[in-house]
């Protein structure tokens, strides 16, 4: 049988988790379910969305849950069958966000289901504030020469925002259509509570599309860190290479014995060649200082 059954005053709601057969039988014979939507309660489905049964509607609701492992969000589904005096929900993994819901009473069954909808918006938000989190921690390392551990920050943050934004993203459609398929099953009173839900909605995208904005605009930052540091490291080598290449050149022509070369024969000859080539790399080294080159 159906578990978690709550009584409201004046509406009932029936939570099931892992529809049975006993469970779908119930359905079908207490709400008269159409035998697709049994079937389709089986388990997950491929697509949220909203359908008019005439005596009931039929809402798959996605939202994330944030996987502290894998350090990203993932979908998770949550079925509604709605009637003027009953709403019945149909999950597959175990939901926090409904937990606290069970002992919570409406009148009627739009009331009810605007203050699921709610809940599970509520339960989406918190879901943000590791984002949170852990942008302000990229903001406070951004400046301590660690653009290694930054760039892998950011890169996961950047991950967990992308996929958690593709499963909210699409909610605005479907809580939209499920506003307008509501005004005409409940009636003109049902309106202002299923458009604050599509306006609660606006709010957490809104959120989502802040912390995208800052952590690229972070991620921006760092790499041009990153860039400081590779040109300021080219710098010194080209700067080496440049001192070094005249004194290899000198050194090269010296090392060849032949008749003719200079200074072959005189006496102290390596100290002079190396003295003159120490003034020439020391002035060297003077002239880039200045020119901020060092």
């Amino acid at each position: 049988m159906p578990k978690n059954n709550q009584k409201k005053s004046g509406a009932t709601w029936t939570d099931i988790f892992r529809p049975t057969k006993t469970d779908l039988n119930w359905l079908k014979k207490n709400f008269r379910i159409h035998p697709v939507i049994l079937e389709e309660l089986k388990g997950p489905s491929a697509r949220a969305r909203v359908e008019d049964y005439g005596h009931y509607l039929y809402l798959i609701y996605y939202f994330p849950i944030y996987d502290k492992e894998e350090q990203t969000s993932h979908r998770t589904e949550i079925d509604f069958i709605i009637t003027k005096n009953a709403i019945i929900t149909v999950h597959y993994e175990k939901l926090e966000a409904l937990s606290d819901l069970k002992t919570k009473s409406e009148a009627n069954s739009y009331k009810l289901i605007y203050k699921i909808i709610s809940a599970l918006m509520d339960f989406e938000e918190r879901q943000l504030r590791h984002v949170g989190e852990k942008v302000e921690i990229v903001s406070k390392e951004l400046f301590k020469d660690k653009e290694k551990e930054v760039l892998k920050m950011v890169s996961r943050l950047k991950r967990d925002i992308s996929e958690y934004r593709i499963i909210v993203r699409h909610q605005g459609s479907l809580l939209r259509s499920f506003a307008q398929r509501g005004k005409y099953f409940w009636g003109a009173d049902s309106e202002v509570y299923l458009n604050d839900l599509v306006g609660d909605h606006l709010k957490i995208i809104g959120h989502t599309d802040d912390y995208r904005e800052t952590i690229s605009d972070f991620e921006d930052t760092n790499n041009q860190l990153m860039d400081l540091k590779i040109n300021a490291v080219m710098q010194t080598f080209t700067t080496l290479s440049f001192l070094t290449f005249p004194f290899m050149l000198i050194a090269a022509i010296f090392s060849m014995n032949t008749k003719d070369t200079p200074l072959i024969n005189t006496p102290n000859a390596f100290w002079i060649v190396f003295g003159f080539m120490a003034a020439a790399m020391i002035s060297l080294v003077i002239y880039f200082k200045k020119r901020g080159w060092l």
